[in-house]
C-alpha cells in the first residue's frame, strides 16, 4: 500500500473514532446516511496532527496549530500549516490533495481569490500580504502597512471581494490594497466590512449579554437596518461575520457563562451561528459545542459555496473539518 494510501486510512479511522462515540455524522459522500438533522454537522475531513497538520505545544509561548483555512468554490479547502510553512490543499471531498510550500512560517491567515489565487497576510513579521496563483507560483507580494493601516498588527481580517481584495482593521473599518487583477490599486477606506448593493456590515458587542449587527450605505454612518441578538447565555465574542455571495448574512457568536466564584471558570460555552436575510431577520441557527482550544487560531469559520459553513475544529487528535449544508 503505498503512503499516502496509507495516511488516508489513517486519518479516517481517527475520524470513525469521532463518529462511532456519536458525535459526529458522516456526509452521505463517505457511505453514511444524511444527518438525522440538518443542524448536525458533516465530519468533511480530518487531519491528525504531525503526520498531517503541524503544532507547537507552547511552554513559554502560544500553541499553534493551523490558524487559519480558506474554501474553494470547488468545495476544496486550502489549510495554512504555518507551523511548516505550507499550504495543505484538501479536494472537493476533504481528501489530502498536495502540499504548496511558503518561504516562511509566520503567516497568520489565508484565503482564496476567484478560484485562481492564494492570498497569505503575514501581519506581525514581514507585514505583507504575498499573493500565489493555485499551483504556489509567486505572483506579487505587498507591504500591509500604509495609508489605512498604521500598524499592520491591528488589521483583523482579511476580506477578498469581487472588486478586489480589502482588510478590515481594528473591527472598525476596511482598506482596499488590490484590485480586481490583484494588482496594488489606490487605497480606498470604508466604515465596516465592505458588503452587497453599496453598502457596509458591521458587528459589535453591546456590552449587556448582546450583541449588533447593522448595515448602511458605506461611510453615511446612518443605519439602514440593525438588530440586536442575544443568546441563553451571554455572547462574549463576534467569532466571524460575513455577507456571502447569496446577499445573506453569517454570524457566529461566541456565548459563555462564567462561574461567579474563584478561578471563575467557563461552566458552560458554545458557538451559535446564525443565517440572516437582506434585512437582518433570522433564517436559521445552528449550535456547534466545537469553541476555541488552547491552539492560537485565527480563523475558525468561513461560507463557502451554496452557503454551506464551515469550521475548523481542534481535538486532542488532530483538525476536525465540519460542514453545514443547512439549506438541505
Amino acid at each position: 500500500m503505498s503512503r499516502t494510501k496509507t495516511k488516508v486510512s489513517r486519518l479516517w479511522v481517527e475520524l470513525m473514532g469521532l463518529v462511532l462515540s456519536g458525535v459526529l455524522f458522516l456526509p452521505q459522500s463517505v457511505g453514511a446516511g444524511p444527518a438525522s438533522d440538518k443542524s448536525e454537522p458533516e465530519a468533511w475531513s480530518f487531519l491528525p496532527w504531525d503526520d498531517y497538520a503541524g503544532r507547537i505545544e507552547g511552554v513559554e509561548a502560544d500553541s499553534e496549530g493551523p490558524k487559519a483555512f480558506a474554501v474553494k468554490p470547488n468545495g476544496g479547502v486550502f489549510v495554512l500549516d504555518q507551523v511548516n510553512s505550507r499550504v495543505i490543499e484538501l479536494d472537493s471531498t476533504g481528501l489530502f490533495l498536495r502540499t504548496l510550500e511558503l518561504p516562511g512560517r509566520t503567516f497568520d491567515d489565508i484565503e482564496q481569490y476567484e478560484g485562481w489565487a492564494i492570498l497569505a497576510l503575514d501581519r506581525l513579521v514581514e507585514k505583507s500580504l504575498l499573493v500565489l496563483d493555485v499551483n504556489g507560483v509567486y505572483l506579487t507580494e505587498i507591504d500591509l502597512e500604509g495609508r489605512g493601516v498604521e500598524h499592520a498588527g491591528y488589521i483583523t481580517a482579511l476580506l477578498p471581494r469581487s472588486d478586489g481584495v480589502w482588510l478590515e482593521v481594528s473591527h472598525r473599518y476596511s482598506v482596499k490594497v488590490l484590485d480586481h487583477n490583484l494588482q496594488p490599486c489606490e487605497r480606498r477606506i470604508l466604515l465596516g466590512r465592505p458588503a452587497g448593493r453599496g453598502q457596509s456590515l458591521h458587528g459589535a458587542l453591546n456590552g449587556r449579554g448582546g450583541a449588533e449587527i447593522w448595515k448602511d450605505l458605506r461611510n453615511a454612518r446612518s443605519a439602514t437596518v440593525r438588530e440586536v441578538f442575544y443568546g441563553p447565555i451571554p455572547i462574549r465574542r463576534i467569532v466571524w461575520l460575513e455577507e456571502g455571495r447569496d446577499d445573506l448574512v453569517y454570524v457566529m457568536f461566541h456565548e459563555a457563562l462564567f462561574s461567579p466564584v474563584e478561578p471563575y471558570g467557563v461552566e458552560e460555552e458554545s458557538y451559535r451561528i446564525m443565517v440572516l436575510d437582506e434585512d437582518l431577520y433570522e433564517l436559521y441557527r445552528i449550535e456547534s459545542p466545537w469553541v476555541l482550544t488552547a491552539y492560537d487560531q485565527r480563523v475558525e469559520f468561513r461560507v463557502g459555496p451554496y452557503g454551506r459553513i464551515w469550521q475548523m475544529a481542534f481535538t486532542p487528535e488532530g483538525v476536525l473539518f465540519l460542514r453545514w449544508n443547512w439549506r438541505r
